[in-house]
């Protein structure tokens, strides 16, 4: 079986590679557009690709261009190309005569060099630490990156990215026909390019490197630019914060154990960044007039990015710097009925008029879906799994408070006391320090949590009613946990610094050094000795576990694995495979490149695939049955067993699709694992 599967070292081209295509065209994108931080370039060009790949992905299938790594990255150096003729020609027009050219910025002397270099050792040894952290635990939970996560929503991501390898089509518009056309992509995308460009490479195997280099880089490095913008350069910050993004919550791991939410999880991921450009553009950017234009592109590009990943992480974002919008609103209208009273009421008729049109669609909306006809539709909305409430309301909210996630069985995880601890504190430190960007930064937790506590602690109307944007899950909402749980507690640890300096004058060049060594034993420790990520690497482990052979749970065994990886032997490119996608065949477009008939476990499905479903059973005297096979070329059963969860209402609909021994001809099998030839509609 190990030899089947690929490892972990043989997927390092493949890890290169997507590494390569998410920060190469984006860093080279912002560097060709004037920044040179090197920490805005490596937080924001993450951003920038993913932006272009998702416009790249709608725009190619319109005009008909087959999309891959090779289009995508030669619509990027077309872009970067343009870029930099239009910055010449600007600066031409601009100054003919040359003057005032930037001059470079490398210093000549080597030590020199060295002493610019040594500023960026902290935040490049906290990103490693954290880097590791990530991945080492995800190689303990699944020990080829061929595993699949076996649960409801892994069968629609992989077959996404396996569809795209097939057809070169990656519109987010057209994310899984028939299965659902609408869908944001961004991620897959990514893991598509991989599996393109390194051919051994599985649909699994891509889309699990890429959740590794989404968690274990872009995720570490965005959370460090939140922090950056928030407190300013300070050496322990650097090197803590990244680190507590690797083990803080449960996140990012929380979403890989529950649902498998790739495309919710890559928006989560570079929320961070969207997050840290509205705060410096609403405190400070907005105030020149330059500044802002370019402050407001970089935010659209952001919220962009963060769309085409998920765009309802956009509403979690929006809950997130309400707080400092309105701070901002409220801040520019005091300047502007200072300045122009006139333009002033202008401004806050247009502003007043917007919200309430808004506010009236809202309205108008929501009495359609939820109270129109004699019943409360409301009572009935909503109450699937997900959105069920898991404790009371005091129970939520300090669940909250001390940053404890549930895993996918709803069982809570350990407690890590010493960050539960810190944030309290933290906590109390910004309230009795109650500037303002401390009181924002609180509203923001504080806003979170409610919304959180909504969702988790009560299932009454109120809470549909406020949580609907949101799905009424909690784990989504839990993941922007760390976003604002740790610019928290490194505020109040500034806080504490700042008092301790102003006490002694001394102090500053005194608690530099041991400040440094606590950081550093403080990573090292939430690192090795955290039993919330300990239980949460347990939890992901089970996820990735394969089904005994001649068990239907969780859903995938080995030997239909290794069965569905050389189906591609017998079925051609134009074929498709009709099997019950409850019991693991869903995954054989990922795994071996073979077209399922289903490619997903529910959906409104058609007439033809309906109709099979229920009447396959009756292939020999329905002539129906033989007409649809023929008319989707289906010439092939995959017979894998039950169903992984029994009695469940969506999979009644296959109850028909049974094996008929006598219209099938048996081609190959594994275990109890069998592909059939249908030879009954053979003429």
């Amino acid at each position: 079986m190990q030899s089947t599967l690929m490892t972990w070292q043989q997927s390092w081209p493949l890890l290169l590679f997507i590494i390569a295509a998410l920060y190469l065209p984006g860093c080279l994108l912002v560097t060709a557009l004037g920044s040179r931080k090197p920490i805005f370039v490596t937080a924001l060009g993450p951003v920038v690709s993913i932006a272009l790949a998702g416009i790249d992905g709608v725009l190619f299938q319109l005009f008909g261009i087959s999309w891959n790594w090779r289009s995508y990255g030669l619509s990027a150096m077309a872009l970067i190309a343009i870029i930099l003729l239009a910055r010449k020609l600007f600066n031409h027009f601009r100054n003919p005569d040359g003057a005032g050219r930037e001059s470079s910025t490398l210093a000549s002397n080597d030590g020199k060099t060295k002493l610019r270099l040594k500023p960026f050792l902290p935040a490049v040894i906290g990103t490693a630490i954290a880097a590791c952290n990530i991945g080492i635990r995800l190689m303990h939970a699944a020990p080829s990156p061929d595993q699949v996560t076996q649960n409801y929503d892994s069968v629609f991501h992989y077959n996404i990215v396996a569809r795209i390898v097939l057809t070169g089509q990656a519109s987010s518009l057209h994310a899984l026909p028939p299965i659902r056309e609408i869908y944001p992509i961004a991620f897959q995308e990514f893991a598509a390019m991989g599996a393109m460009a390194y051919r051994p490479a599985t649909a699994v195997s891509a889309v699990t490197c890429t959740w590794l280099v989404f968690a274990a880089l872009i995720w570490p490095v965005s959370m460090l630019f939140l922090v950056r913008t928030l407190l300013g350069r300070h050496a322990w910050s650097d090197l803590l914060t990244p680190v507590l993004a690797s083990c803080c919550a449960g996140f990012p791991f929380l979403l890989l154990d529950w649902g498998t939410l790739y495309s919710m999880f890559a928006g989560q991921v570079i929320l961070p960044v969207f997050v840290a450009l509205t705060w410096s553009w609403c405190i400070d950017g907005w105030r020149e007039s330059r500044q802002s234009v370019v402050g407001l592109v970089w935010i659209l590009l952001s919220v962009v990015a963060v769309s085409f990943c998920h765009f309802r992480v956009m509403m979690t974002g929006a809950l997130l710097v309400l707080p400092v919008i309105l701070s901002w609103l409220i801040r520019a209208g005091r300047q502007l009925a200072q300045t122009n009273k006139h333009r002033f009421h202008v401004a806050a008729g247009v502003l007043t008029a917007g919200f309430l049109v808004l506010l009236a669609i809202g309205l108008k909306i929501f009495h359609n879906l939820y109270l129109q006809g004699p019943a409360r539709k409301i009572s009935d909305h909503l109450n699937g799994g997900p959105a069920q409430p898991t404790e009371d309301l005091p129970s939520a909210i300090v669940r909250f408070l001390l940053g404890q996630p549930i895993d996918s069985g709803n069982r809570r995880l350990p407690v890590y006391w010493p960050l539960a601890l810190a944030l309290i504190l933290a906590l109390i430190v910004l309230c009795l320090h109650h500037s303002r960007k401390d009181m924002l930064l609180v509203s923001s937790f504080l806003l979170l949590g409610l919304v959180f506590v909504a969702c988790a602690g009560t299932h009454a109307d109120w809470a549909k009613i406020l949580t609907a944007l949101w799905y009424k899950d909690q784990r989504r909402l839990f993941s922007a946990w760390p976003v604002v749980a740790i610019p928290i507690m490194g505020m109040a640890l500034e806080h504490g610094i700042e008092a301790l300096k102003r006490y002694t004058p001394q102090a500053e060049k005194m608690i530099s050094m041991p400040i440094m060594m606590l950081a550093a034993t403080v990573a090292v420790l939430i690192c090795t000795v955290n039993p919330q990520l300990d239980s949460m690497e347990k939890t992901l482990g089970s996820t990735y576990t394969f089904a005994a052979n001649n068990a239907d749970a969780p859903m995938l065994s080995t030997d239909e694995f290794l069965l569905m990886k050389r189906m591609g032997r017998h079925v051609s490119d134009r074929e498709q495979v009709l099997s019950d996608p409850w019991n693991g065949s869903g995954y054989m477009l990922a795994i071996g490149g073979t077209t399922p008939f289903y490619a997903h476990l529910y959906m409104n499905w058609d007439h033809d695939h309906a109709y099979l479903a229920t009447n396959f059973e009756h292939i020999d005297s329905d002539p129906q049955v033989c007409r649809i096979l023929t008319a989707h070329h289906i010439d092939w059963y995959a017979d894998m067993g039950g169903p992984y969860v029994a009695n469940d209402p969506q999979h009644q609909i296959f109850n028909g699709l049974q094996p008929v021994p006598q219209a099938l001809q048996l081609v190959d099998s594994q275990g109890r694992a069998k592909l059939y030839r249908i030879t009954a509609c053979r003429p």
